[in-house]
């Protein structure tokens, strides 16, 4: 079974980080990657990379060069990640190889998805409505993460890009009756207007803000974590809680991506709604200890393991060979 990935992403971010930790566990015996000349450098040594020059969807000589690279690989299967790669291969393909599509956020038009052979979302919103062949395929928590041996309970915990979507605006905005202090661990354009937040709510000495933290530094913000708040408007995993609960830190979260398959109805907020947001908040987080989240701990490293993620594509990909 001879099977290409493909991106063509201009950073390195977390579709990429998916990509490369499935190639680099033994999803396939031989890994075959297509991906833009500028990331090529960031994937795991052991995939066979053929770098590509990012094109537009349109063009029509792009389409045309990257035809031809994939009919010299000759692949039984090519796996696209996100829309656009989607769109390229579905207009490409004349039906010599089988095309799988994973869509991984939430998507207001996924036309595009239909025309693949088969559709894997990250969670059961991604693939609302979808019309062909479809399985949700989770996230799993970093392949890397070991199990934390002491735990220092200092403070509440949120991770993610500081963007709009993540909600940090409304996460700061519900703070003000909280006890505990809240450490945000995230870079984007957004920082300035967050610490502008923070300072017009006099929230300084209660919530601080860390950019720049590397994926290996992550660690030290988790064991020093008694809880991980998720408060985005939006999402397609979130993988942080994953993390977390697998690192046996509670979680409380806005009802996005596939956190309603994880936690009960009590410990998710509306999304995009701040009053939700600050009763859940106040409820739960200076009495969190007073939280039993140990049948999801379990739950969590059984099922959510690339391991497991990995059998369950390897499962489709003998599914389209077969039919």
């Amino acid at each position: 079974m001879k099977v290409v990935h493909l991106v063509l992403s201009e950073t390195f971010a977390g579709i990429e980080q998916h990509v490369d930790e499935l190639l680099s566990n033994n999803l396939l015996n031989d890994p075959i990657l297509i991906c833009n000349e500028s990331i090529a450098k960031n994937f795991n040594n052991n995939i066979k990379v053929f770098e590509f020059k990012n094109i537009g969807r349109r063009s029509l000589y792009g389409k045309y060069k990257l035809k031809k690279l994939v009919t010299s690989i000759d692949p039984d299967i090519v796996h696209t990640h996100g829309s656009k790669t989607t769109s390229l291969i579905s207009s490409i393909n004349n039906g010599s190889y089988k095309h799988i599509a994973t869509i991984h956020g939430v998507k207001k038009n996924k036309k595009i998805y239909e025309k693949a052979d088969y559709v894997i979302g990250v969670s059961k919103k991604s693939i609302e409505n979808i019309q062909n062949d479809s399985k949700v395929i989770s996230n799993w928590w970093y392949p890397k993460l070991t199990k934390l041996k002491s735990k220092g309970h200092k403070y509440a915990l949120a991770v993610g890009r500081l963007e709009k979507v993540k909600g940090y605006d409304l996460l700061i905005s519900s703070w003000k009756k909280i006890n505990m202090d809240l450490v945000i661990v995230g870079s984007g354009k957004e920082k300035q207007n967050l610490e502008n937040l923070i300072n017009n709510n006099d929230l300084s000495s209660k919530i601080k803000i860390f950019d720049n933290v590397q994926r290996d530094e992550l660690i030290k913000f988790y064991s020093d974590a008694k809880l991980l708040i998720v408060s985005s408007r939006n999402e397609g995993g979130p993988r942080v809680a994953l993390e977390a609960l697998y690192l046996e830190i509670p979680v409380l979260s806005t009802d996005v991506g596939h956190m309603r398959s994880i936690l009960p109805d009590e410990l998710l907020a509306i999304p995009d709604d701040e009053k939700s947001l600050k009763k859940l908040l106040e409820k739960y987080v200076d009495n969190i200890e007073n939280l039993n989240q140990e049948a999801i701990f379990e739950y969590i490293t059984n099922e959510f393991s690339i391991d497991e993620k990995i059998k369950q594509i390897k499962e489709i990909y003998s599914y389209l060979l077969k039919s």
